[in-house]
């Protein structure tokens, strides 16, 4: 079965809330590989990813499920994007040189995507997925998240399970790669905190089924909780990467 869609009904929501990812991460990636001809940044979203992998290669081509996800994504002359499921890409077998997954693995059909990821990579590929949680901005405010987390905890998609645990239970039939620790950083004003709370699946489903946005419930509180001058909101980022053309020893 296709992942199913979550947010092409709150689309504008999910590229104005969404974050970056860290340059070092990238670099990281670039270096594993010894070819820097084509990546695949599946399930792209808005573009988060692919925007950065065309510093290390030739070329990217980045997929979704939701062509209103894609549509928001900014141009580059060498991303190509595309619609499709992350377990049908439509790449040719053996030409990838890295497959990236930010935030979404959680959402496939996991043997599927398996299959799809050893059909396509190259044989000293690689593959790298990574996903975060909660923010950390400072104390007070991450006190006011804890409440509002609980307000819409009934609300998650259930595969939001295996990124809420740190993909502890996602076991890939692929040699696993150590890698060094990464977090991910945003310079935010509220607004920008507040937006990214929008973004999330778990506040569509709440909004849907009681009929109010559960974050404008919190503004205020969040606005008494905001620092003057706030520190950058940090994720640290949980981080797999593999190589698909070796089996696990």
């Amino acid at each position: 079965m296709p992942a199913p869609d979550h947010f092409s009904p709150i689309a504008a929501n999910y590229a104005r809330g969404r974050i970056g990812y860290p340059r070092d991460l990238f670099q990281f990636l670039a270096d594993q590989c010894p070819e820097h001809q084509l990546a695949w940044d599946c399930a792209t979203a808005t573009g988060q990813a692919a925007g950065d992998l065309v510093d290390s290669f030739s070329q990217v081509v980045a997929t979704d499920i939701s062509p209103e996800l894609l549509a928001l994504a900014r141009p580059h002359p060498r991303v190509a994007y595309r619609k499709a499921p992350a377990e049908a890409s439509g790449l040719e077998a053996s030409s990838v040189d890295v497959i990236v997954v930010a935030q979404a693995v959680h959402w496939f059909n996991l043997g599927e995507f398996w299959r799809e990821v050893q059909r396509v990579s190259k044989p000293n590929g690689l593959l790298a997925y990574w996903g975060y949680n909660w923010s950390m901005v400072s104390p007070e405010v991450d006190r006011v998240l804890e409440e509002f987390k609980t307000t819409i905890a009934a609300y998650w998609p259930k595969q939001s399970a295996l990124l809420h645990q740190g993909y502890r239970s996602v076991h890939p039939p692929f040699a696993e790669i150590e890698c060094p620790r990464f977090e991910a950083r945003a310079e935010w004003a509220l607004a920008d905190y507040l937006a990214h709370l929008r973004s999330w699946s778990a506040v569509r489903y709440y909004r849907e089924a009681v009929g109010s946005d559960p974050v404008l419930k919190y503004a205020e509180a969040f606005a008494v909780a905001w620092p003057e001058s706030p520190p950058p909101a940090r994720w640290p980022l949980i981080t797999k990467v593999f190589r698909p053309g070796a089996t696990p020893t």
